[in-house]
């Protein structure tokens, strides 16, 4: 649809421009309400009626008169509701449109974004609540590949933070542990996701035991052994488990930045001399912040604290460091080296203080999304709109985007079947939060074995011939499908609770009616021995007049993927392309209840059909593909 609204652009553009002051960013493109009123709509006549005092609906017809019989794929124009401009397409020229783009992507733009996601605290093994930021994240990175753009997908460290320093102190000090010891402990990450609540529980209710693991944080930061090692073997062997998961899950990176390389590069100290050259970072003369290096957060009207009277930086030091490296404004770089090497040969890098032979070209990105949690958006917007927006102006523009989204719970009868007790108070709640430190969670391997198993009791009540490895192979499928889209099928801004009925459900809203719909449709491919589209196409004219409004709403739908791709990154609303995907299918399977293609003798309706499927499956895959999702062989 994307390159039709183009064409029409230029179209109206050259049309109009003789009689009225317009530019081709000025006719922008909607989609009608109802498909009776058109298939694309234009609000140009109000634009132009303001810039001209005439009415709205006179422009309106005016242009109709102009452009009638000008645009060959269109079959009609209209005027409705006062001004709105609708154009009809032409349904042979349509239809033979999709059938050329067919294998086709958007042409590269040029533009690097950076997407960091991910990002986990490398303490222990990974909870549910982190799924749906690297669901999100995933899903945005593929968005943004399939529009074109050059993505490179980053996963931050943060290797010498505080929780890092929790563990280290829990094993070291509380357990008596040494280094060799540590390294010795069978599955580490799943080792402390059992212990980490009893650390948790120990620093909170003595202060001294506090203070002793904040010195143990101190000797890391300052890589005082035997703790900087036991914290650097702790975080790269809990990171490589994550790595690990998301795999499972379908999630990629391109490289790990580390914060103790931001550290050990002084790169932080790098930036604060670009923000102090700038004014942006200065001394406060606040008397309650004396002596404090400060940026103004003009929002609020607020100086934020960067670095301490004492010479000590705050939280947001790194990451405005870090920030300035992803846009390509810091001037010093990381050096990087192999670190993970995935099945298929692909290799992830992470960043390094030392240089090696590695030539990697990371960082300077022309877009960045950080994809973090709604409870940072005051650190993020202070980097934004305080630091990147002042540095990348004058032709070097920069754009940092904070993705942002919120936490996921569980519900109550989740909880209990994670085999967790609850209170009668509890349980009469609509969601129990996840909490790493109380104990109350579901890790991401557990969630995902937890989904598998409940999968496989469906596939056998459902295919009872059916082989055990086949039924592995396909819960497996159905298992990331679910969890996959239910990560991302909510308003960024609402909070999930995870259910395990809702998530697998085989009907409505869910990646496994999705996944369903996919695998009826392969299965009629398999009967008819492949979904090839040879010969001539029929002439759409043989179909009905209630199925070809259906089967033209469905190429219409199908053909805005790039639209709503672009609408889902620009809006930030990555569940706007879920729900898409589900209206698809929601059509697709409305249109064969009524209309069947394997029982049907005319030829030309058959073809017609068959073409409709194929264009469907084609494009359904590539959203399945964006989404993280797998298609089944067979549900």
């Amino acid at each position: 649809m994307i390159t039709i609204q183009k064409e029409l652009r230029n179209i109206i553009l050259n049309e109009l421009k003789s009689d009225y002051e317009i530019e081709s960013d000025d006719i922008q493109f909607s989609i009608p309400p109802q498909r009776k009123f058109g298939d694309i709509s234009t609000t140009i006549p109000f634009l132009l009626a303001k810039r001209g005092g005439e009415k709205p609906f006179l422009i309106g017809k005016k242009l109709v008169e102009t452009l009638s019989d000008k645009i060959p794929f269109i079959s009609g124009i209209r005027i409705e509701g006062g001004g709105f401009l609708n154009f009809t397409l032409e349904r042979n020229s349509f239809l033979d449109h999709l059938l050329l783009k067919r294998g086709t992507e958007p042409k590269k733009n040029g533009i690097k974004v950076i997407v960091e996601h991910t990002s986990i605290n490398p303490n222990k093994s990974a909870h549910i609540g982190h799924l749906r930021n690297s669901s999100l994240g995933d899903t945005l990175a593929e968005s943004l590949k399939f529009l074109g753009y050059d993505v490179e997908t980053q996963n931050y460290l943060d290797d010498t933070g505080i929780q890092v320093a929790d563990v280290v102190w829990g094993l070291m000090e509380l357990d008596g542990k040494s280094g060799e010891e540590i390294r010795e402990l069978e599955d580490l990450p799943v080792f402390l996701w059992k212990r980490y609540p009893y650390y948790s529980l120990q620093l909170s209710e003595d202060d001294k035991k506090s203070e002793a693991r904040n010195l143990v944080h101190k000797k890391i930061e300052e890589k005082e052994e035997p703790f900087y090692s036991a914290s650097s073997y702790i975080a790269e062997v809990v990171v490589k488990d994550h790595i690990n998961l998301m795999e499972r899950l379908n999630i990629r990176y391109d490289n790990l930045v580390r914060e103790s390389d931001i550290i050990e590069l002084q790169l932080f100290e790098e930036a604060a001399g670009i923000l102090k050259e700038r004014k942006i970072l200065y001394l406060s003369d606040d008397p309650e912040k004396n002596n404090c290096w400060v940026i103004k957060y003009r929002c609020e009207d607020i100086e934020k604290i960067v670095i301490r009277s004492n010479g000590t930086a705050t939280y947001i030091a790194k990451d405005i460091a870090y920030a300035l490296w992803k846009v390509g404004l810091l001037g010093k770089n990381f050096y990087f080296r192999d670190f993970f090497k995935y099945d298929d040969g692909k290799i992830i890098h992470i960043s390094d203080f030392q240089k090696n032979d590695l030539q990697a070209n990371y960082g300077n990105g022309d877009r960045v999304f950080t994809v973090i949690d709604v409870r940072q958006s005051y650190l993020q917007k202070i980097i934004s709109d305080e630091v990147i927006t002042p540095l990348s102006e004058n032709g070097n523009k920069k754009e940092y985007i904070h993705f942002s989204y919120e936490m996921v719970a569980l519900t109550p009868g989740c909880v209990e079947d994670l085999g967790f007790d609850l209170s009668e108070e509890d349980k009469k709640r609509s969601y129990i939060e996840v909490s790493g430190r109380k104990g109350i969670a579901v890790s991401g391997e557990e969630l995902i074995d937890k989904l598998i198993e409940k999968s496989k009791g469906e596939i056998f009540k459902r295919n009872p011939d059916l082989g055990n490895d086949s039924i592995d192979v396909i819960a497996r499928d159905i298992a990331v499908g679910a969890l996959r889209y239910y990560m991302i099928k909510f308003n960024s801004n609402s909070v999930i609770s995870f259910d395990f009925n809702d998530a697998l459900s085989f009907e409505g809203d869910t990646g496994p009616y999705m996944q369903y719909t996919m695998a009826r449709i392969n299965s009629i491919f398999r009967k008819i021995k492949g979904p090839g589209i040879s010969g001539t196409t029929p002439d759409p004219a043989v179909l009905g007049d209630e199925e070809s409004e259906l089967f033209f709403d469905i190429l219409l739908h199908i053909s805005l993927i790039e639209v709503q791709l672009d609408f889902a990154v620009e809006k930030r609303e990555i569940s706007s392309i879920a729900s898409f995907s589900y209206q698809l299918c929601q059509k697709l399977n409305h249109y064969y209840h009524q209309y069947p293609v394997i029982s049907e003798t005319d030829l030309d309706l058959r073809g017609l059909r068959i073409i409709l499927l194929q264009l469907f499956s084609e494009n359904l895959s590539i959203l399945f593909g964006i989404m993280g999702i797998p298609v089944p062989e067979r549900m």
